[in-house]
């Protein structure tokens, strides 16, 4: 047995956890990342994760760049203008959609 057989189980099962993860999931740990309230960021991703295409989707993954540039905690407003498509107004429509129905 090579060390490179030996090695691939123990890199693959990150990669098969991280494919198990919902879209709901993925999006609630990224807004929570970018100082969204933990509640809040849960609620949003579960609306989110079953409103947005799979375009929305894959722009919104964007979030994880997001959080690169800027260190400090960010408001839904923030995220909702990072965001800003003229292509698709309807993601951010539902990013702040999400965010005041999830508030309270």
């Amino acid at each position: 047995m090579s060390i490179r057989s030996a090695l691939l189980p123990l890199i693959a099962l990150p990669l098969l956890l991280t494919a198990c993860s919902t879209p709901a999931q993925r999006i609630t740990k990224n807004l929570a990342e970018l100082g969204v309230p933990p509640r809040q960021a849960q609620c949003m991703g579960e609306r989110l994760g079953q409103r947005l295409s799979v375009g929305q989707l894959l722009r919104l993954q964007e979030l994880s760049g997001i959080r690169a540039e800027r260190l400090q905690r960010m408001s839904i407003r923030d995220i909702a203008a990072k965001l800003s498509d003229e292509k698709d107004p309807g993601l951010v429509l539902e990013i702040i959609r999400a965010g005041v129905g999830c508030a309270f």
